[in-house]
């Protein structure tokens, strides 16, 4: 199962995600809820600093294991897209809850 967490602020806007573990929903390179999963955030953590020039106190992507952490100073101008991702994750949870789950931190 993946496991991701959305780390919040006091202002309740998000600072930080994470992604943890395989979905096993099919073999690799046919598990579409990896697949999404993993598009999705890796084309927000993009988009982040390509199009909105964001800056990161860190950010990994590695077998299993995903994580973005926005700068203090940016974390205003990242809301929609990282509220984006959570919404889409949290799309895929609903279809796909036995292989994705969402944690609020």
């Amino acid at each position: 199962m993946i496991k991701v967490t959305f780390y919040y602020n006091s202002d309740y806007e998000i600072e930080r995600f994470e992604l943890k573990g395989h979905a096993n929903y099919d073999d690799v390179g046919y598990d579409i809820v990896c697949s999404a999963a993993t598009s999705n955030s890796l084309a927000v953590i993009n988009s982040l600093d390509t199009l909105q020039g964001v800056k990161f106190k860190d950010v990994k992507a590695e077998e299993g294991y995903i994580c973005c952490e926005v700068s203090t100073d940016d974390i205003k101008k990242s809301q929609l897209l990282l509220q984006h991702l959570r919404l889409a994750l949290e799309e895929i949870s609903k279809e796909y809850p036995k292989n994705i789950k969402l944690f609020e931190k």
